[in-house]
């Protein structure tokens, strides 16, 4: 093996070895650690955002929207269901209430869903009133 002659080293000096030698052994440390703390923190969740898209009512039933007009003088409430499929579809119910309750109880019932999912995507209207409620 050759010695590294005087002329050698001042060279290497020159480019700076000695900072740029450590480098690589210092980028593969920080991949590791780095990996090892990602895969560490990854791991530790469990899938509640799963659990959480699956309890929401627009996307278990497919349901856009309900509107409720109601009509006091006549005693009937008219109930608008949009349901999200390829396109939107919309149906009508014809009830002969104007009592909340029954009405949430009735679209639920029809639905299959819950008066309390029910009453999160209802929109009323009183029709008849000066003041209308929406």
């Amino acid at each position: 093996m050759k010695k590294l002659s005087p002329q050698w080293l001042k060279f290497l000096k020159s480019l700076g070895i000695e900072f740029w030698l450590p480098l690589p052994l210092l980028a593969l440390s920080f991949w590791f650690v780095g990996g090892w703390l990602t895969q560490k923190t990854l791991s530790s969740y469990n899938n509640d955002a799963v659990k959480l898209q699956a309890s929401q009512p627009e996307y278990q039933y497919g349901i856009a929207s309900i509107k409720v007009e109601i009509y006091p003088k006549k005693g009937i409430s008219i109930v608008k269901i949009k349901k999200l499929s390829r396109t939107y579809t919309e149906s009508k119910m014809f009830l002969k209430t104007t009592d909340i309750p029954f009405v949430e109880a009735a679209i639920g019932a029809e639905l299959g869903m819950s008066r309390k999912k029910v009453r999160k995507m209802m929109r009323y209207r009183r029709q008849g009133t000066v003041n209308s409620e929406q």
